[in-house]
């Protein structure tokens, strides 16, 4: 019984660590995939498709780098890191939430442990940008 508990709960504290480690690649995977689906949807192939997708990425966190090494006020970095924090929020909003259906009943706080877990991903996504310094 307590191999089985232990077997469980592994699996879902290392999803937690992969979800706070990529929470702040969410905004360029949301670009990414915006760009691809609208490649395909115009008549091109699944190659340049994957190569919008790829490039629209790059761009973006090129561009996030660059705004950040030149960036002269703290309003602009402010603008970057909520940027990025933003779509890290809702990430960790639906994978906690995922994490929270299977464990717990249905009812309010599961609602609640989602809302504190997109919090804590939206923090350490913006932890994470606000340690890059030019």
């Amino acid at each position: 019984m307590l191999l089985g508990f232990a077997l469980i709960i592994l699996p879902v504290l290392l999803c937690c660590a992969l979800l706070f480690r990529l929470s702040i690649y969410a905004l360029p995977l949301c670009a990414a995939f915006l760009a691809g689906s609208v490649a395909y949807s115009g008549g091109n192939g699944i190659i340049a498709a994957l190569a919008a997708a790829t490039l629209a990425a790059i761009i973006l966190l090129a561009l996030a780098q660059l705004a950040l090494a030149f960036a002269k006020s703290d309003l602009t970095r402010v603008v970057v890191g909520i940027a990025f924090a933003a779509p890290a929020a809702v990430a960790g909003y639906l994978g906690v939430h995922g994490v929270a259906i299977a464990i717990m009943p249905p009812n309010v706080w599961q609602i609640i442990v989602a809302l504190f877990g997109a919090v804590i991903v939206a923090a350490a996504s913006w932890t994470q940008w606000s340690r890059v310094r030019p």
